[in-house]
């Protein structure tokens, strides 16, 4: 009956049957305190037909060929209704389903619409009555009214012959890089609008050139490679392209080892390796420690050289210590990127490379004819200043909304931008959820979300977090939150995994803050790494993390690792339990059915704290944007959004 289109942009072949009713009229038909009698008599025989095919999806799913018996069933009901309508007296019809009505079937069967192929109505579509042809079943209406409702209007030949489709704002998108393909630009595109569908169609018609395509991370680029399909074409993560860059030069030394994420080395030891002395009141370790941040703040930086200015805030010292800071980090720095001495080995993260890469007259090379960037809102503001100054076309697209880290960098002022609101992957009524967080973000100022009119996106609104049933995935906002889910999860007996790729990191985490707190064992996990005590860490992260309060108290209980083991092996590792559980990061390129989003992602804001502000809004938004059919949030969030907006925006305390 239709084509469904993917966030993509490519049409996947799926039927769609449009019942005749509204998605209101049956979360009335759900209310335990509704009348099923009262509510059918109001409504028409098509309406009442619609019900009795939603209650009885529970017996014809899973039968070969149920979109045919599914419509032909609706035919019937829909025949069957007019004809008493004719011949009986007004309300037989409704008499005669409502006394059939069974509410838990009926919940059953909206429960697997989705699943078959099944939508509702919109109110503009139900009155205009175009399902009915002479009172009966229109055969006709779901191919005619799918026309109607797909985006995909505009349809292009590859340079392979294959044809594609693309929507208004894609296409417009589409026809600007093709009539100068030899010009950089920028594609600031919401949510679901179809970024990586252009990307594929852009390399498949830049066949003559010799793309190299970028993405943030491993994961990202895999699932974009295979996406694109395309033999000819290179890609890289940010990380790689920096290696490769400096790897050109004859006297970069590969950092072997030093490159791994799981390579650490104790603020301890690098103040041993590299001779650092107490600073004021600062111990050595400390001082470490310090340097380590101002380093990181270098390397977000466009700065030349470190300075004073990386120098953390709040850190109230005399001229002459940071002084002596500053050349502690560059020190600091200098033995990361360029050691002199093999025995130092410290670790040599992505952002050191790619700053280093930023701060030597390094281009990428004439092998490759243009740059495309996926998920560019990830880029650094070094990156991005890098990119600039290539000589090739420097293709971006990216979503600022999804910057998990709260930090927005742009590209060259005269740089042609463009801009896609319209979305492909979800329906209108996710512009009840999203449109909050784009319109009251604290620092960005980007248009609104619009919904494809052609896909349903239910909304349940929660006021106290439960466990959900049937497939969803929970998505929270921490390894704190995680950890607390995953508790009341094992607790509740539920069936349940975690993300792809997550439980290994998940594992070590717990088993980290259990040792941290009992055995005052130092964590090599990266998020708990620099704590020496649960002291520290609980002084740190607990007036911010109401997650991290609930586990506090729970290992103060008496919480052991035998307890968290046991309930380990509850979890399902092959992946097919209904539930999943996963930080919004652990998510953030994926496409899921259904999703909640727990309490945790709306913590409250300081006043001032517009960073913070935009780690919340980039984390809701991005998590609830993953939805395709089905969205749980707390019932506050909009009100949250409008307060903590303007609490950001509010003079610092």
């Amino acid at each position: 009956m239709r084509d469904t289109p993917a966030e993509s942009g490519e049409r996947v072949t799926s039927p769609i049957l449009y019942l005749p009713l509204l998605a209101a009229q049956a979360d009335t038909l759900i209310n335990p305190t509704a009348s099923a009698q009262h509510l059918l008599g109001k409504w028409d025989a098509s309406q009442v037909a619609s019900v009795a095919i939603i209650q009885n999806l529970p017996t014809l799913a899973g039968k070969p060929k149920s979109e045919i018996i599914i419509e032909k069933a609706l035919a019937e009901m829909i025949s069957v209704g007019e004809e008493l309508s004719r011949s009986h007296p007004a309300g037989t019809f409704s008499s005669l389903i409502s006394s059939r009505f069974q509410r838990d079937l009926f919940k059953q069967g909206l429960a697997l619409m989705p699943r078959l192929g099944l939508r509702f109505l919109d109110q503009e579509a139900l009155a205009a009555r175009h399902y009915l042809s002479g009172g009966l079943w229109n055969f006709n209406f779901c191919t005619e009214h799918t026309q109607r409702l797909n985006p995909l209007k505009h349809s292009f030949e590859s340079s392979s012959g294959k044809t594609f489709s693309l929507s208004n704002q894609q296409s417009r998108t589409f026809r600007v890089i093709h009539a100068e393909p030899d010009e950089s630009i920028h594609i600031q595109g919401l949510a679901g609008t179809g970024k990586t569908h252009i990307i594929g169609r852009l390399v498949d018609s830049l066949t003559a050139c010799r793309p190299l395509v970028l993405a943030f991370t491993a994961v990202q680029l895999q699932v974009l490679m295979q996406r694109i399909g395309a033999g000819h074409v290179r890609g890289m993560t940010f990380g790689e392209l920096a290696s490769y860059v400096l790897e050109r030069d004859p006297g970069f030394s590969r950092p072997g080892r030093r490159a791994s994420a799981r390579y650490q080395v104790t603020p301890e030891d690098i103040a041993s390796r590299l001779g650092f002395g107490p600073v004021s009141w600062l111990s050595p370790a400390r001082v470490a420690s310090t340097c380590a941040k101002m380093v990181a703040t270098f390397c977000a930086s466009l700065d030349q050289c470190l300075a004073e200015q990386h120098i953390p805030k709040g850190l109230t010292l005399e001229a002459l210590d940071r002084a002596v800071l500053v050349a502690y980090a560059q020190s600091l720095w200098t033995q990361t990127v360029t050691p002199t001495d093999p025995r130092h080995q410290l670790p040599l993260r992505g952002y050191h490379r790619i700053k280093l890469m930023t701060l030597q007259e390094v281009m990428i090379g004439t092998e490759f004819t243009h740059v495309i960037v996926d998920e560019a809102h990830d880029l650094s503001w070094p990156l991005s200043a890098f990119l600039d100054r290539c000589p090739q076309p420097v293709i971006t697209l990216g979503d600022a909304c999804q910057r998990l880290d709260g930090r927005f960098y742009q590209r060259a002022v005269a740089l042609r931008k463009h801009e896609i609101t319209h979305s492909i992957r979800a329906g209108r009524q996710m512009e009840s959820v999203l449109n909050p967080l784009i319109d009251k973000h604290p620092v960005l100022q980007l248009a609104s979300l619009e919904g494809n009119t052609g896909v349903d996106t239910k909304i349940v609104y929660y006021d106290k977090p439960e466990v959900p049933t049937g497939a969803v995935t929970i998505l929270v906002e921490s390894e704190w939150g995680l950890f607390e889910w995953f508790q009341r999860l094992a607790n509740a007996g539920a069936s349940f995994s975690l993300l792809p790729g997550a439980v290994n990191a998940f594992r070590r985490f717990i088993l980290d803050c259990i040792a941290l707190f009992r055995d005052h064992t130092r964590p090599t996990h990266s998020a708990l790494f620099k704590y020496t005590s649960w002291d520290d860490l609980r002084a740190d992260i607990s007036a911010k993390n109401g997650s991290f309060q609930r586990i506090d108290r729970m290992l103060c209980k008496g919480y052991s690792s035998s307890e968290f083991e046991a309930a380990f092996l509850i979890l399902d590792q092959t992946g097919t339990a209904p539930l999943k559980l996963g930080r919004v990061m652990d998510a953030r390129n994926a496409e899921i059915d259904s999703v909640m989003l727990a309490p945790d992602l709306l913590g409250q804001i300081r006043p001032g704290d517009r960073a913070a502000a935009s780690r919340a809004f980039a984390a809701l938004y991005t998590g609830g944007s993953r939805a395709r059919h089905k969205l749980i949030v707390p019932g506050y969030l909009r009100d949250w959004a409008s307060d903590m907006s303007t609490t950001a925006k509010a003079p610092a305390t």
